[in-house]
C-alpha cells in the first residue's frame, strides 16, 4: 500500500466532511453567534484578564445550551459546584437572588421562596443535561467524561474547560519546562474535537503584560503558543475603556462594559461585539 495518497483517494468522503460541518446549535447572543458561525465541532480559547467575566460567560452559554436540549460536560478547576449552581440561580432570577442573599446564612421567608423557584426551574430546564465537574482538571480522564455524555444522549456535548492552563497531566508527563506540559494539554483539547466531534471552549489565562489593554491579541495568552495554533476561534474578553484609567474604573462597576474580540477564526469573520457585564446578576447581555 502506498505511504503517499492522492485526493483522488476518499475524495467523495472528504467533501462530504465540509457539507456535514454544519452548526450544532446557537448561542442566544446573536451577534457573537453570527460571528463564532455557530457553535460547531470546534476548539475556541477564551482568553481574558481577571474581572473580565470568562467564567461567568461561558457557564451561561452552558446553561443556555442545556435549556436548548444539548448536553454540556463542565471542567471546573475553580469553582465548586455550588459555587457555579449560584450563579445559575442568580440569573434565573433575574439577579433579584444575589450571591449574599444566598450565602449570608439568614434568607429572608421572601427569598427562600424564590430560591425554591429558581432551583425547581433549574431542575427541570438544565439539570438533567447539565454535568459539572470540580476539582482538579484530569487530562487523563477528559476524554472519558465527554465520551460517556455523548453515548447517553446520542450526540457530542458543549464542552468547557475552566481554564486551560491548570489541566493536569499524567506522572509520567510532568516536566519541569512547563511550556513543554502545556503543549501536551493543547495538543489533546485538540485531538478531543477532532475524534469526539465535540465544541471545546477553554478559557484561558492572559501575559500579565496584557492586563491593561483593552483587546488581547493571539500573542496574550499565557504560557504557550500552542493553543494559538492548534485553536480554530480565538475568543478574548476584555473591559472597555480608551485609556488604563478608564479600564480600571470600568472594572469596578457592578455593570461592566465588556469587549468580547474574535481575534482568530477558521469558520467565520473575525470582529468585536460589546456586551455589558451585570456581575451581581452573573449575566451578559449584548450591548446595541
Amino acid at each position: 500500500m502506498p505511504l503517499v495518497k492522492s485526493m483522488n483517494d476518499g475524495l467523495d468522503k472528504t467533501a462530504l466532511a465540509i457539507l456535514s460541518n454544519k452548526p450544532l446549535g446557537h448561542i442566544e447572543h446573536r451577534a457573537l453567534d453570527a460571528l463564532l458561525g455557530g457553535v460547531r465541532q470546534y476548539l475556541c480559547i477564551v482568553p481574558g484578564g481577571p474581572g473580565t467575566g470568562k467564567t461567568t460567560f461561558m457557564h451561561q452559554v452552558g446553561d443556555c445550551w442545556a435549556i436548548a436540549g444539548h448536553p454540556v460536560v463542565i471542567f471546573e478547576g475553580e469553582l465548586a459546584r455550588a459555587s457555579m449552581l449560584a450563579k445559575s440561580l442568580t440569573r434565573i432570577s433575574g439577579g433579584e437572588l444575589t450571591y449574599e442573599d444566598m450565602y449570608s446564612g439568614d434568607m429572608s421567608v421572601g427569598k427562600r421562596e424564590q430560591f425554591d423557584r429558581s432551583v425547581e426551574i433549574y431542575a427541570r430546564s438544565i439539570a438533567e443535561r447539565m454535568f459539572i465537574i470540580s476539582g482538579e482538571i484530569k487530562n487523563a480522564g477528559m476524554r472519558k467524561a465527554i465520551e460517556e455524555v455523548a453515548d447517553k444522549y446520542g450526540e457530542p456535548p458543549l464542552v468547557i474547560v475552566d481554564y486551560a492552563q491548570i489541566v493536569s497531566l499524567p506522572q509520567e508527563l510532568r516536566i519541569a519546562d512547563e511550556r513543554i506540559g502545556l503543549k501536551l494539554v493543547a495538543s489533546e483539547l485538540r485531538r478531543i474535537v477532532d475524534e469526539v466531534h465535540c465544541p471545546l471552549f477553554a478559557i484561558s489565562s492572559i501575559n500579565r503584560m496584557n492586563y491593561d489593554k483593552q483587546t488581547t491579541g493571539l500573542q496574550a495568552i499565557a504560557g504557550c503558543n500552542m493553543f494559538e495554533y492548534s485553536a480554530d476561534l480565538v475568543m478574548s474578553l476584555s473591559i472597555k475603556g480608551d485609556k488604563p484609567e478608564e479600564r480600571n474604573a470600568n472594572m469596578l462597576l457592578k455593570k461592566r462594559p465588556v469587549i468580547a474580540s474574535v481575534t482568530k477564526n477558521r469558520y467565520g469573520s473575525c470582529g468585536v461585539v460589546e456586551f455589558e457585564f451585570d456581575a451581581p446578576a452573573a449575566t451578559f447581555s449584548e450591548v446595541g
